[in-house]
């Protein structure tokens, strides 16, 4: 019995002592390269901002490491700038980066990603530990500032004569009449009175002209605008608005 006793602690030992082992990470190699930052980001596209990406080291090195990016995503070359596509961390130094830059195409193309993952060519094993697990990529999103609108305000504001004011949004021929309003009434005791109509256009090109009938321009206060958000489509008014009778604006939506 006494024998079996002293045998039973030295077996729990031996279990504890692997436990241990299974538990601890040891890594033996410190010269890997990870990113110092793998969370995504977002960067809008006329923001004039970069975002920057750093490569580190698990150790300085004797000689020069040239990191190498893998790049994919669902972005176009067209649609952002790289500093560079590596990057040479100098012997002794621990850090280096690249930069990612959008670009502000003016077209509605939508929100895109570019994906900077660390390359399996680079001059050391990637990856925390070098395992090509941890702290490899990095995702950032490119967001489109170009947002697609299709309704458009039209804003009036007359004056004393707004029965000689109207308004028209026309195909870009000319030939065919979409939307209008007008005449309006005339504003009493020289109050200004503004009206708004909303107008859901389809994507293309248009005319938008302001009228006055009798030929003089519009009745000071009297203004229009034609908007989307913070798009300005037309605007005018006044007693110098066009020739007098009437102005005429091209404009195009979402193109």
């Amino acid at each position: 019995m006494k024998k079996i006793l002293k045998f039973i602690p030295l077996v729990c030992l031996a279990l504890s002592l692997q436990n241990c082992e299974e538990d601890l990470i040891i890594y033996g190699e410190d010269s890997f390269i990870q990113l110092e930052n793998d969370a995504a980001a977002s960067v809008v596209e006329n923001s004039g901002t970069s975002v920057v990406v750093n490569a580190i080291l698990g150790s300085p090195q004797a000689t020069d490491v040239t990191v190498n990016f893998d790049i994919t995503g669902t972005a176009a070359a067209s649609r952002y700038t790289l500093s560079s596509s590596s990057v040479t961390i100098a012997a002794g130094d621990t850090s280096g980066s690249l930069s990612l830059t959008p670009v502000d195409n003016g077209d509605i193309d939508g929100d895109v990603t570019v994906t900077l993952t660390l390359s399996s060519t680079s001059s050391l094993p990637v990856g925390v530990g070098g395992e090509a697990v941890n702290s490899v990529s990095k995702t950032i999103t490119i967001v489109d500032d170009n947002v697609p609108c299709n309704d458009v305000l039209v804003t009036v504001t007359v004056g004393r004569w707004g029965s000689e004011n109207s308004w028209g949004i026309y195909s870009s021929d000319g030939q065919t009449l979409i939307a209008s309003d007008g005449p309006f009434d005339n504003a009493t005791n020289a109050a200004p009175v503004t009206y708004e109509t909303t107008v859901f256009l389809d994507d293309g090109c248009y005319l938008f002209a302001m009228f006055d009938s009798y030929g003089d321009g519009m009745d000071p206060p009297g203004t229009y605008s034609a908007t989307c958000g913070a798009i300005i489509h037309a605007s005018g008014g006044g007693p110098g608005m066009g020739n007098g009778s009437q102005e005429v604006t091209a404009f195009c939506v979402n193109q």
